[in-house]
């Protein structure tokens, strides 16, 4: 009897990089991509950028006008020439952006958009305005996503600017008859507009300060876009979307005439200087894991607007990045400047293309310039000097747009992807991913760990803290704000070590959380400016060294009436004791009033924690021929090249020819003089018509076209 023993031909699993070695092992990841069944068209405007136009003079520092922004879009337009730098103008055609956001965030609360149009000698310093705007967005076919400003001017002036846009030049239309007489005869068919920025806050430090309570937020926004859509009934409108709170005070009374939400995600929070060691790689996958994180928060808020407005809605992303704020000078390496960073970023990219999220569109925040600049190209600080980098600082977020570029499609595609799944303890605001399934929150103990408390007398000229009589920390605190203006405080009220809790109670226990919680009452004073009061519970070693706090915004909200705020804490690992603080942000007039707080409370909770995050994300589409299959790969591991074995259907796609390229550096760590594109449309042989092995290193973004010539 002859035995035959079955030969099994291990093919190399290769890389991008022919200098790692070939691994021979059973790939532990499998990639399944339907070729036969599209899910549709791919949303290109999920890939939006932001064209700043907004002065920011009056809303941040700067002590004049932004003259980066007004002459040259920060950095996009050369106003000599009247076109776009041949720099940055080549970069950003890289990225094949499907959207461009104008003018700004929070800049657009001063802008007037009229102040932009017309003849260069009559535009003062505005040499790169809304026309300019729109002929990049117009080169680049991309939809442009219009900013509101809900300050400057009336429902009129947002009506007017939908007719300058959009109607035909003729005399019934004046203001597009203006357009005519700018240069432009044809309307420029402009479909989205936002209605304000964050509209919960009011940073204007020239004019009054002005927030509108959530009610009338939602009245404004409704009054704006019906004067707009009597202009033009085609265009939608969005409002922002934010915490809970404001959410259920707003959307329940916004109009009909409201087509879309407005999410800005910035998931991860981390506010300190340098990390090193255990913490550091904390981080660094927080922000790998950061679409992962903003994934769930989308499947949650797209929830809340179907509670509150009886209504399904799409949502628009017009900001987010996955790496920290970290407003200290003299770091080492800035976090968000990292390559963890730029993978986080990119898979949220790829995520937002999903259906059951329904993304309208999204802008990244942000490719050019600026606190988060993917490119820098300006060598001096642009308050000062217009002076050119030559060539631009490219850092690692533009090597991925830059390769979402390349490896995006026209159809999108279904990827399955088996892939191991790694769990998580939890850093700042980023939950713990753990186990199989979505936990909610659930009290440990009900008892208030702020009782025994360090208090701190901490009253200034311009703030009086009176703390509760004998002590006890849930009575009666009063703040006496007498003239309060033009600057912020954090006053510190208490603090309490963690060390006498028990030990399930306290760090380094995995998802151990504390509710903060109070009762509040405003008080103001007749003629008093409204301002941005607050709480927050944060780590006793302060915000620059530890980056961990939770803030409750938006108390100046209980203005005659007792209202309960709330809000999650997650220590880190290493917290040992938390402090409490009172915050105040005035505006431009002073603020006098009292604040009353009662009930103040930390409870201990298991905070809520999601299933254990994927090591290796993938996103297909196909070429609007169907000849090309692209394949963006996400390895967010900080030590573990996945090999994996990609598929699909050789019946229907016999591919012939595979390429791929690959964007790394030496670790997840790495900064812009490190992370670069380590190989270039390199050669992948297949394994068969249906079938390519291949090695993706750790943390990496990879790029791959499979195609059939045929």
């Amino acid at each position: 009897m002859q035995i035959r023993i079955p030969v099994i031909l291990l093919l190399p699993l290769l890389t991008c990089r022919p200098s790692l070695p070939a691994i021979a092992e059973t790939p532990p990841v499998s990639i399944r991509i339907d070729t036969a069944k599209p899910l549709g068209e791919l949303n290109h405007k999920v890939f939006g950028q932001l064209i700043p136009g907004a002065d920011n003079y009056g809303i941040f520092s700067i002590p004049h006008h932004d003259l980066a922004v007004m002459h040259e879009g920060d950095g996009i337009w050369n106003p000599a020439t009247r076109a776009p730098y041949a720099a940055t103008w080549s970069i950003l055609q890289s990225y094949r952006p499907g959207s461009l956001r104008y003018p700004d965030g929070l800049g657009v609360h001063n802008h007037d958009w009229k102040k932009t149009i017309g003849p260069l000698s009559e535009r003062g310093d505005w040499k790169f305005g809304l026309d300019e705007f729109m002929s990049i967005a117009e080169r680049l076919g991309a939809a442009p996503l219009f900013v509101v400003s809900e300050y400057i001017g009336a429902p009129q002036d947002a009506a007017d600017l939908v007719e300058y846009l959009n109607k035909p030049a003729e005399p019934r239309y004046p203001w597009a008859m203006k357009r005519a007489a700018n240069g432009r005869s044809a309307p420029w068919n402009v479909k989205y507009f936002e209605l304000g920025n964050e509209s919960w806050v009011d940073w204007r430090k020239i004019g009054k300060t002005q927030v509108r309570p959530p009610k009338a937020v939602a009245e404004y926004a409704s009054a704006l876009a019906r004067a707009m859509k009597a202009v033009d009934s085609s265009i939608q409108c969005g409002i922002p979307y934010g915490n809970d709170r404001w959410n259920k005070d707003v959307l329940p009374h916004i109009s009909r005439d409201i087509d879309f939400f407005i999410v800005h995600s910035y998931p991860v929070q981390y506010g300190g200087g340098d990390l090193d060691g255990p913490n550091e790689n904390l981080l660094l996958e927080a922000m790998m894991a950061g679409g992962y994180k903003a994934g769930f928060d989308l499947a949650g808020h797209h929830a809340k607007v179907r509670e509150y407005t009886g209504r399904d809605m799409p949502v628009m992303v017009t900001e987010y990045n996955t790496g920290p704020t970290q407003e200290i000078s003299g770091l080492k390496r800035p976090y968000r400047f990292t390559l963890a960073s730029a993978l986080g970023t990119g898979d949220f990219m790829g995520r937002m293309l999903d259906p059951a999220l329904n993304v309208e569109a999204a802008s990244y925040w942000s490719w050019i310039n600026g606190f988060f600049g993917a490119v820098s190209t300006y060598a001096k600080n642009s308050w000062y000097s217009l002076e050119k980098r030559n060539p631009p600082e490219l850092r690692p977020t533009h090597h991925v747009l830059e390769l979402w570029g390349q490896y995006r499609g026209d159809r999108l595609l279904s990827a399955r992807v088996d892939t191991p799944r790694l769990e998580f303890p939890g850093f700042t605001t980023t939950r713990p991913f753990v186990g199989t399934e979505l936990a909610e929150p659930a009290r440990i103990a009900k008892t208030n760990l702020l009782n025994g408390a360090q208090i701190f007398k901490n009253s200034t000229k311009n703030i009086r803290i009176t703390p509760p009589d004998g002590g006890i920390i849930d009575g009666e605190w009063i703040f006496n704000y007498d003239g309060f203006a033009r600057k912020s405080a954090y006053p510190d009220l208490l603090a309490r070590s963690l060390n006498t809790l028990p030990a399930g109670q306290r760090p380094p226990t995995v998802g151990v959380n504390y509710e903060f919680s109070f009762d509040a009452l405003w008080e103001p004073a007749p003629g008093s400016s409204a301002p941005n009061l607050g709480m927050q519970i944060a780590d006793a070693r302060g915000w620059e060294a530890s980056g961990s706090a939770s803030v409750i915004r938006g108390v100046e909200a209980a203005a005659g009436k007792w209202t309960h705020f709330s809000v999650m804490y997650m220590p880190l690992a290493d917290t040992r004791s938390v402090q409490v603080l009172n915050r105040i942000e005035a505006g431009t007039e002073p603020v006098t009033g009292t604040l009353r707080i009662r009930n103040l409370r930390a409870e201990p909770w298991r905070g809520k924690t999601f299933p254990a995050r994927p090591a290796l994300t993938a996103y297909a589409s196909a070429s609007a021929d169907g000849k090309k299959v692209f394949l963006v790969v996400f390895n967010l591991t900080l030590d573990r090249d996945l090999p994996a074995t990609l598929t699909w259907d050789a019946a229907t796609f016999p591919a012939t020819a595979a390429t791929c390229s690959e964007v790394n550096a030496p670790a997840a760590v790495s900064g812009k003089d490190a992370v670069r594109r380590v190989a270039d449309n390199v050669p992948l042989p297949l394994a068969a018509p249906g079938e390519l092995r291949h090695v993706f290193p750790a943390h990496s973004a990879t790029g791959i076209v499979i195609e059939q010539k045929r």
